[in-house]
């Protein structure tokens, strides 16, 4: 997939599945309740960001992978403070 470890790289890769959620959850308003379990989108994110930190981090892909978990921690912050302000 990638042959170059990158920092930046690891941070885009690790904030597309959380953006997406963000998007559908709140922008378009589409309601992905299930049980009344409200943050399930976003844990389905950061599910597929912790198979895709493995997966690079499986690869030696160090610099990208750290660029994974920086973007997850970014943006379980910005949704944790986005919800607690609403």
């Amino acid at each position: 997939m990638l042959k170059k470890d990158n920092f930046g790289t690891g941070g885009f890769i690790g904030l597309v599945f959380p953006t997406l959620a963000f998007v559908l959850e709140e922008l378009l308003r589409i309601d992905f309740r299930f049980q009344k379990k409200e943050h399930l989108l976003y844990i389905a994110a950061i599910l597929i960001n912790l198979l895709m930190l493995r997966y690079f981090y499986g690869r030696g892909l160090e610099k990208t992978s750290r660029g994974i978990i920086l973007s997850t921690i970014i943006s379980l912050l910005f949704v944790y403070f986005y919800k607690k302000n609403l």
